[in-house]
């Protein structure tokens, strides 16, 4: 019925909702600069009114009926779909940008002015072929030369070492992340179960589902409850009961009977190494970074990453050692064509001599020309007149001569193209993706985002609602006082 203490709990009603309404706005603005926040909003409504017998409905106040978070699901899935892309160019730049670096052409500290250096010294030498200074600058030079080489080739070695690394790295945090969210997932149940809407938590599970599509291509559902399902390579990696971990292969061994040995870093730890035995078939199938999954006594499988920042390392991996294996190749043609023309019989000294196996890293000038660079041959023959600098002088036409279709200075320079145009390219996908990227947060922000100013007015309102609820229940409080106290019932 109507009356004053229905009256009072109306009051009280709407002072509990603005309440709470300023306690969701403090908590958006204090949560402002929060990665991943979704503003929250109370949602009031009147409660259920009465009939007054003569009258009609009677209000009795407002209601909350929910606290929501202020969210456009299909751009967060794009924002996430989007961060694998961004994360798989991102890491493909990161490395090729180092790996363009670590060629460091055009300059007179590469491999391209060593050699030209080189070859200009046995110009000289084929002018002066009696001279054993000049002999000594073919020498000095062509070490320049090797070891300008050999530190290109050790820091394309580091640098793929380095790449390996981070992509356990990779895989680590991977793990790590699928099991936040398994964790999270259990919280998010037993709160949704209840009718209840686990705001933060959700705010959690969509961050830690865009932190996993950075790393790699997964494939996502939620379902009822707001549990997040998370697939990669055909494997849910978040599910509770998974035997199976995300792990990196991290070497390869020939045993010599067709079998290969083949080293794992269980959950991407390499301090956690488990060894399998594979065909020489299987092994093939993987290199060192490889994701695999790993299972007690299960094959190896794939884990089939294409895309995030592991894609991109990956990518960025098979490009490092396509470059290194393209400079074995040229330090092979250059040593073989200078030791044809140095050494044509095969009984003297060849010029270039490899301390290992036969690559760019072990590429040296023979020690025995370093100790007697008389050793160092110009002449057509041995007959030849000290004056004779007819070999020296086919050697130094090597720079140009063709050689299988090309020059060693184009062979080279091809590599250095080709790693040129392949960061270009990387750094022109980063770009356009961080445009893509940028659009899409932003229409996030306006939708999800916080804006101070809004939520001061908003402050503002529900405080002037506050005290005007206040100041129905003080009035109330006189009401009742002047009732009870002064008219004596």
């Amino acid at each position: 019925m109507a009356g004053l203490f229905n009256t009072l709990n109306t009051a009280v009603k709407g002072l509990s909702a603005q309440q709470t309404a300023l306690s969701t706005t403090s908590h958006n603005i204090s949560n402002a600069n929060t990665e991943g926040f979704s503003r929250q909003r109370v949602e009031l409504k009147a409660d259920n009114s009465y009939d007054y017998q003569g009258v009609g409905q009677l209000g009795t106040g407002v209601k909350i009926e929910s606290v929501v978070r202020i969210v456009d699901e299909f751009v967060d899935y794009q924002i996430r779909n989007e961060s694998s892309a961004l994360g798989q160019y991102t890491a493909k730049n990161d490395v090729l940008s180092q790996l363009e670096s670590i060629f460091n052409e055009p300059s007179e500290t590469g491999v391209s002015y060593a050699m030209g250096e080189m070859f200009n010294a046995w110009q000289t030498l084929s002018d002066n072929p009696e001279s054993m200074s000049a002999k000594s600058v073919v020498v000095e030079s062509a070490k320049t030369f090797v070891d300008t080489l050999g530190q290109t080739a050790s820091q394309m070695d580091e640098l793929k070492v380095d790449t390996i690394a981070a992509l356990e790295k990779n895989v680590f945090d991977i793990n790590s992340i699928a099991d936040q969210l398994k964790t999270l997932n259990d919280q998010i149940f037993n709160i949704s179960v209840k009718g209840q809407s686990p705001n933060d938590l959700l705010d959690q599970r969509d961050l830690l589902m865009k932190q996993l599509n950075g790393l790699a291509d997964c494939t996502e559902s939620i379902d009822k409850w707001g549990r997040a399902s998370m697939t990669l390579g055909g494997k849910d990696i978040t599910a509770q009961d998974a035997a199976f971990k995300l792990s990196t292969v991290s070497g390869k061994a020939d045993n010599g009977d067709g079998t290969w040995t083949v080293s794992v870093a269980v959950g991407g730890d390499s301090s956690d190494l488990k060894q399998v035995t594979m065909t020489a078939g299987e092994a093939a199938s993987f290199s060192d970074g490889s994701p695999v999954y790993y299972e007690e006594g299960a094959p190896l499988a794939p884990a089939g990453i294409a895309s995030g920042e592991i894609g991109g390392k990956l990518e960025a991996l098979k490009e490092i050692e396509a470059r290194i294996a393209e400079l074995d190749s040229f330090a092979r043609s250059l040593a073989d064509e200078v030791n044809k023309l140095h050494n044509p019989d095969g009984d003297g000294a060849d010029f270039f001599s490899y301390e290992g196996t036969e690559s760019a890293l072990n590429l040296r000038v023979n020690p025995d020309i370093q100790e007697d660079e008389s050793l160092v041959v110009t002449g057509y023959s041995e007959s030849s007149p000290a004056t004779d600098g007819s070999r020296a002088l086919e050697i130094a036409k090597l720079r140009d001569k063709n050689i299988g279709g090309s020059t060693l200075q184009s062979d080279y320079s091809g590599i250095v193209t080709k790693v040129g145009i392949s960061a270009q390219k990387a750094a022109n996908m980063v770009s356009n993706q961080e445009a893509v990227m940028a659009q899409l947060t932003n229409r996030r922000e306006s939708i999800s985002g916080v804006s101070i100013d809004e939520e001061v007015t908003n402050m503002i309102q529900f405080q002037r609602s506050f005290e005007a609820n206040s100041r129905v229940i003080s009035t109330l409080s006189e009401m009742l006082d002047t009732l009870i106290n002064r008219t004596g019932v």
